[in-house]
């Protein structure tokens, strides 16, 4: 099993304080990153990053050992800066069958991501106070996807997308068409698996998720994790 992460992009919130790319940022004695690759599922054997932008040398130097603690490192390149699910479509080729999918700055629980990769498709969502910021997830009775919401003026669910998620490569098949912005979007294409290739995929709540897109999020993630090492100590 492959994870299949996101690297591409320029962090531009984060490059107004820092001359690194977040993913490199140090929170709580290491980089972002290597958190995130900490909590990873043992299931997962090996790791896919998804670069691009201004900051890929950068990401390739810090991981030139193509390894990351015995597990090999394979890069991946988003040619164009075209939406998440474009930037996810850009690892097919070295995807082979189930994969987790996630973002480069989303902290999580290692519980939680244990309970995504136990499913066959999932999605990782986050009960939020005001879900009308975030795309949000509406489930059956049995907690499997129904529909996905991008920032509902109305409520439907306070379910929020966190944008990690466990799927098989029917994912790089399920194309859908440009939104709006002129992006490829990921609810889109659950949405078009849930519709077009019956697909059942669980929602899975997590424990904690710390999003890192800005400095005042960087220094939550900081709190968060030292409270975790205290409790755990």
């Amino acid at each position: 099993m492959q994870a299949v992460i996101l690297m591409a992009g320029r962090g531009s919130r984060m490059a107004k304080h820092y001359d690194l790319p977040k993913q490199l940022l140090p929170v709580h004695g290491k980089p972002i990153i290597e958190h995130i690759l900490d909590t990873i599922p043992a299931a997962v054997k090996e790791f896919v990053f998804v670069v691009g932008g201004p900051h890929e040398a950068t990401l390739r130097n810090h991981f030139k050992a193509g390894e990351y603690k015995g597990r090999p490192i394979h890069f991946a390149v988003q040619e164009e800066a075209l939406g998440v699910a474009h930037a996810f479509w850009s690892a097919h080729e070295f995807v082979s069958g189930k994969f987790l999918g996630m973002m480069s700055d989303d902290i999580f629980s290692q519980e939680s991501l244990e309970e995504l990769v136990r499913h066959d498709c999932a999605v990782l969502a986050y009960e939020v106070d005001d879900p009308s910021t975030f795309g949000v997830f509406v489930t059956d009775e049995a907690g499997y996807l129904v529909r996905a919401v991008e920032k509902p003026k109305e409520y439907v669910s306070n379910l929020a997308s966190t944008g990690a998620m466990v799927m098989d490569v029917d994912f790089f098949n399920a194309k859908v068409p440009p939104s709006a912005r002129g992006e490829y979007e990921q609810p889109d294409v659950l949405q078009k698996l849930v519709r077009d290739y019956r697909k059942k995929i669980k929602v899975v709540p997590a424990l904690h998720w710390s999003p890192v897109n800005d400095k005042d999020q960087l220094d939550e993630a900081h709190t968060a994790l030292s409270e975790r090492k205290a409790r755990v100590s």
